[in-house]
């Protein structure tokens, strides 16, 4: 196992991030193309240094031997009372990911459980987090991180198709 630095995220990270991402994007893409775009380093920075800066985003980065490996972003959500739902606060992890080279080696339980702690610390005890249903992977450390499924999201994927309709 490895014991990564995890460290908060600043605006010297961007590229960094961008290349992280940037894996987990095509591993995304290659899956489904109809739902994602390939990998574009700088547009991806520009994404991350304008996520830096919004209030309800926290970021860290995962180092080995001073390199960044892995990284978290974790979003402050909050919920008014509704006639459904009670008010309540959570955090929900946005986005994870690991260098390939790096995976099953801990790094992203360590950057699970900092935000863990840092929701803690705040007095939030939610954390949430979704997977594609092609990414079995990810589901498989979720679980082994404790994650159990809340809601599955379906969807009708043929433009032509009917409800209650068989192919």
């Amino acid at each position: 196992m490895a014991n990564p630095l995890i460290r908060s995220a600043g605006p010297a990270d961007v590229e960094a991030l961008a290349r992280l991402n940037a894996e987990v994007q095509e591993l995304h893409f290659a899956s489904r193309p109809d739902q994602f775009k390939p990998a574009q380093l700088s547009e991806l920075a520009q994404w991350f240094a304008q996520l830096l800066q919004n209030p309800c985003a926290k970021l860290w980065v995962a180092e080995l031997d001073g390199a960044p490996v892995g990284y978290v972003a974790a979003l402050v959500r909050e919920s008014p009372e509704s006639p459904f739902f009670p008010a309540r606060k959570w955090w929900n992890i946005d986005q994870l990911g690991v260098q390939a080279t790096h995976r099953r080696a801990g790094i992203g339980r360590a950057l699970v459980c900092q935000v863990a702690a840092q929701a803690r610390a705040q007095g939030i005890r939610d954390l949430e987090l979704s997977s594609w249903a092609f990414n079995h992977d990810a589901q498989v450390a979720f679980s082994a991180l404790g994650f159990v499924p809340k809601i599955v999201r379906f969807e009708l994927r043929s433009p032509d198709a009917e409800p209650g309709a068989t192919k």
